[in-house]
């Protein structure tokens, strides 16, 4: 019977791919390439590895790098999301320029990526492989309704969670400390309560549109076609907070059936539609919206939110069309007389076929997140490489508390990008606190919530491109 259970062990071990030797023991692989296409070496064994899980960026043939993971709605029920490819970009960019500064007490970084499809079950099964079979520090996640959920995998194991898209206002209270003195969330993107005020000031004529030519009515009826998850509830929520005699709404499911909020548009015919949603629902939205004669040509005008800047929104004719002129808001991006960020979109585009980042919102968000977590990375890692500090994602979150100084302390700042990296590591890993500037802002952290606040583009749909009209920063309440 042992006889038979080694035979049938290694009759395994060959169909799956994985290499089988005696000497010194049983041996299933020593790198992934000893495995099949649909498994990875991890620990020596060949391991199951989640669909979706098969892209690896960053120093691959590094020694000792330091393990990060991303999970990314790289594609959706409509296809390839472009949007999420080039907020992936940013991230990449990012992670190359680190890289080949030599990475961090120098060791560098690889990235294993995993495709949610936009799916919140998949990105929760990715993320547990993530954290348990490859051991990842920190993890980039896209989307409130993903990174809430991933949140319950990631903070248990005290791994850095990190989004450059999240907006829910839900994050601001997350109770994500895991009994250390840090939380584990973090997010260069700003609380959609800053989003909600944002447009909710637009729509009521407080905050004058810089159009000239046009003329914006302020409406006496809003209506709100939402996501069912905590980004669109919460700018829902929003508005309905700040504009309660004008507003009403109807919710569909992320990738299913819009027609009840079609029906909904139809039978209310609001002066005024905000898609709170994203860009693929939208896109299919729109044009069953104007089926139903929910049109500008009778009466209705549409406004966008940051999930919909993106170009493919645009690529149907008549979509475009029916959205000539349209306003949005988002966190900016595009800030043209800015250094940091000028630096930022000429890479980008010499980095990826003249692409202009400005027209995806969250692209210079996603850059500055990979430029942050190695700068915590580095605090980790400290001062002595004859005895550095363990990189794990309480310690990075503790190194990105010395990013933002406290009220009344001044400390230097630095750009983040591939000019001055060096020397904001080289202060990190020495323990000192700085000031950092991003692509996206001025990143001037809340180290208990573990977001900063952020301007906000109102921007105009022009042909099948998006056009920045202002930058407002949003007051206090």
């Amino acid at each position: 019977m042992r006889a038979l259970g080694m035979m049938t062990l290694g009759m395994a071990l060959l169909s799956s791919g994985c290499s089988f030797t005696t000497a010194g023991g049983l041996s299933e692989c020593t790198t992934s390439s000893d495995c099949g296409s649909n498994s990875v070496c991890t620990s020596g064994f060949c391991l199951p590895q989640p669909a979706g899980c098969d892209q690896v960026v960053g120093a691959t043939s590094a020694a000792n790098p330091i393990v990060l993971g991303a999970l990314l709605p790289l594609t959706n029920a409509s296809g390839n999301a472009e949007i999420e490819q080039q907020r992936f970009n940013g991230l990449k960019l990012a992670l190359n320029e680190v890289n080949s500064l030599e990475g961090v007490g120098g060791r560098q970084f690889v990235m294993y990526v995993c495709d949610t499809k936009a799916d919140v079950e998949n990105a929760k099964t990715q993320a547990t492989w993530l954290v348990n079979d490859k051991q990842v520090v920190a993890v980039f996640s896209a989307g409130s309704a993903q990174t809430t959920g991933v949140s319950t995998i990631t903070i248990k194991k005290n791994v850095l969670l990190m989004s450059h898209t999240a907006t829910s206002a839900t994050f601001t209270e997350l109770d994500d400390k895991n009994g250390g003195p840090v939380g584990l969330v973090w997010r260069t993107t700003p609380s959609d309560a800053l989003q909600g005020r944002v447009i909710a000031e637009v729509l009521s004529g407080k905050t004058a549109i810089n159009d000239p030519g046009s003329t914006f009515t302020v409406p006496t009826k809003i209506g709100v076609a939402y996501v069912n998850d905590n980004y669109g509830q919460g700018l829902f929520s929003q508005l309905l907070d700040r504009l309660p005699s004008k507003v009403g709404g109807a919710q569909y499911e992320r990738n299913g059936d819009v027609g009840t909020a079609v029906t909904w548009l139809k039978n209310n015919k609001p002066d005024v539609t905000v898609l709170a949603g994203f860009t693929e629902d939208n896109a299919r939205l729109v044009p069953a919206a104007v089926a139903e004669q929910v049109k500008v040509a009778n009466g209705n005008r549409w406004f966008l939110t940051d999930a919909s800047k993106d170009p493919t929104l645009l690529t149907n004719d008549a979509t475009a069309a029916e959205l000539a002129g349209t306003y949005g808001t988002a966190p900016a991006s595009a800030r043209p007389d800015d250094s940091v960020y000028q630096l930022f979109n000429s890479r980008f585009r010499t980095a990826y076929n003249n692409t202009d980042p400005a027209q995806f919102s969250f692209t210079a968000h996603a850059y500055d997140a990979m430029y942050l977590v190695t700068l915590g990375a580095a605090y980790a890692i400290g001062n002595d490489l004859n005895n550095p500090g363990a990189v794990t994602g309480d310690r990075i979150a503790m190194g990105l508390t010395k990013l933002t100084p406290p009220s009344g302390q001044t400390a230097k700042t630095y750009a983040l990008g591939p000019v001055q990296f060096s020397g904001a590591r080289d202060e990190l890993r020495a323990g000192n606190i700085v000031n950092v500037r991003g692509a996206s802002g001025e990143l001037d952290f809340n180290n208990d919530t573990g977001e900063a606040i952020s301007p906000y583009e109102l921007f105009k749909v022009s042909g099948k491109n998006f056009t920045q009209l202002q930058v407002i920063t949003p007051a206090a309440d």
